[in-house]
């Protein structure tokens, strides 16, 4: 029995050196399912902090939108409610956030991997730190490199449109697009020639399978996850704009973190970012491969000029500040 006693003591000791004296748990909320990129990284994220703090600042992970819609999640962030989510940065200047929204606009990126040239740059550094700047409630800590997003639209239309083998630039005019509530999105649509509808995203696939809407935009492995295949099987390649993500934190909760944690938190972020862009490549190509199985019909853009020539006026509505960070983007100097 004294053994027993004595082993028991030596245990509790063990455990109380090797547990962590002052653990905090931030909690995280992706609207997004276990398959999405950036739930992907944001496991990533919660690992890599786990593993260098030594279970001192850990992430309570919640996916779904179990904490709440996107808008929900980025109030709850100013407001200190909530301490992560995965914002857009063409949503954040609907929040005073004006300079990361540059990167937002259409027809700003050729392609993913200028996305992540930008990311890895002193010019990713400083659009991160312009939503800092910006004294908005929020600290952009990193980026998640996302796929460009694209529309895609339901039978019915595609046979209005006399079921064409490609798109072009008139086959836009007056289609009902959903899009997320941001200004920039509707102004996007708007500058297309469509009819922006602004819709929640959890009513997105009864919209179209009603209806409501002739069609939508997002990412391709968004609209695969999402199963919005089902109901609008006709996907345009347009790539309008990308899905540039944000690990937003709480300002409330940054402030409250030592240098240490912040540090900590700094380095999760790159493991984040990596584990993302490489994570959407393998997917977005996954999900063109399985367009023909699936029943997807590819219509390509014959004519992006027109697109990219009717969203230019955006570019000229812009802050000379974000002027030049698009000129910067455009002509690769980073």
């Amino acid at each position: 029995m004294k053994k027993l006693v004595t082993l028991m003591i030596a245990v509790a000791l063990v455990l109380a050196v090797s547990a962590p004296a002052f653990a905090k748990t931030l909690n995280w909320n992706e609207v997004n399912g276990e398959t999405y990129g950036a739930t992907v990284a944001a496991h990533a994220f919660a690992d890599k902090l786990a593993e260098i703090s030594g279970g001192e600042l850990t992430i309570e992970l919640y996916t779904n939108g179990t904490l709440g819609s996107e808008a929900e999640s980025m109030q709850g962030i100013q407001m200190g409610t909530l301490d992560i989510f995965r914002g857009n940065a063409s949503s954040l200047p609907n929040y005073g956030a004006e300079v990361i929204g540059a990167t937002g606009l259409p027809y700003v990126f050729k392609d993913m991997a200028q996305f992540q040239e930008v990311a890895v740059s002193p010019l990713g550094d400083e659009l991160l730190q312009s939503v800092a700047d910006a004294n908005c409630g929020y600290i952009a800590l990193g980026w998640l490199v996302e796929g460009p997003r694209s529309l895609f639209i339901t039978p019915s239309v595609y046979e209005k449109l006399g079921s064409p083998e490609d798109f072009n630039f008139d086959m836009m005019n007056g289609l009902k697009i959903r899009v997320p509530e941001t200004d920039l999105m509707v102004n996007t649509m708007k500058a297309l020639n469509a009819s922006a509808t602004p819709i929640a995203y959890a009513e997105l696939y009864t919209s179209l399978q009603s209806g409501v809407v002739d069609g939508a935009e997002n990412g391709v492995t968004s609209y695969m996850d999402n199963s919005f295949n089902e109901v609008a099987p006709y996907f345009i390649t347009d790539a309008h704009t990308f899905g540039c993500g944000v690990i937003l934190v709480s300002a409330d909760t940054w402030n409250s973190l030592s240098e240490e944690e912040q540090g900590w938190m700094k380095e999760a972020a790159l493991t984040a970012r990596e584990t993302c862009y490489e994570y959407n490549q393998k997917q977005e190509q996954a999900c063109f491969d399985s367009f023909e199985e699936k029943g997807i019909k590819l219509l390509p853009v014959t004519d992006i000029e027109k697109w990219q020539a009717a969203c230019a006026p955006l570019y000229a509505e812009q802050s000379e500040q974000v002027q030049d960070i698009i000129a910067r983007i455009q002509s690769g100097n980073y």
